[in-house]
């Protein structure tokens, strides 16, 4: 079973930058790997300005059959303070095959965190509240973007999907961790480079 570590969540994004030719979708491809990035190592705030997302954001999350929906800028900056401030914003894809269109961004992965047996995610499990447990599902998403900036996200979860699995207590990682292993990374998708391909949508 492949156990989730939080280095891999650019593998899909990186595949498809290596193939992808189009400037515009190249650019749409980077805004997604710089705003997952940001988001892993908590820095929210930088995901939300006027040269990555539109002032009016909306987010369709779907979990469990249960959808939450984020309408324009201030909801969707309570969300992410939300996840942050309750540090359960260290997840991502295990797999993730990433395409990109005039439309937008498509995704189809499979998400994973690895938390403690205490965590509210496992709730109604049979765990050990002293074990590590890693949580899986499928779900699919679209990103739409218009002008080079992030419109919203639309995410559809496989609630069939669910799983939960023991895991070595070493693949718990903290967010402070994760935003120092995730820095390399981030340092590869600059926002000087963002804020160029805008250029491309003048």
């Amino acid at each position: 079973m492949k156990v989730f570590d939080v280095r891999g969540i650019t593998e899909g994004v990186d595949a498809a930058l290596a193939v992808v030719e189009n400037p515009k979708h190249r650019h749409v491809l980077k805004n997604y790997r710089r705003h997952a990035l940001l988001e892993v190592s908590g820095y929210w705030e930088d995901i939300l300005i006027p040269t990555m997302t539109v002032a009016h954001p909306v987010y369709r999350l779907t979990e469990r059959g249960r959808t939450t929906v984020c309408d324009g800028m201030a909801e969707v900056r309570d969300f992410y303070e939300a996840i942050v401030t309750q540090g359960v914003n260290v997840f991502g894809a295990l797999e993730e095959e990433v395409a990109v269109s005039d439309h937008g961004l498509f995704i189809e992965a499979v998400f994973a965190q690895v938390v403690r047996g205490t965590d509210p995610a496992l709730a109604g499990e049979d765990v050990d509240p002293q074990g590590t447990y890693q949580v899986s599902h499928n779900f699919a998403a679209c990103w739409p973007y218009r002008d080079g900036l992030l419109v919203g996200e639309r995410i559809y979860d496989d609630c069939g999907s669910w799983r939960v699995d023991e895991v070595d207590a070493s693949a718990l990682v903290s967010p402070a961790r994760a935003r120092e292993l995730l820095a390399p990374l981030l340092e590869q998708s600059p926002l000087k480079e963002i804020e160029e391909g805008l250029a491309l949508f003048a």
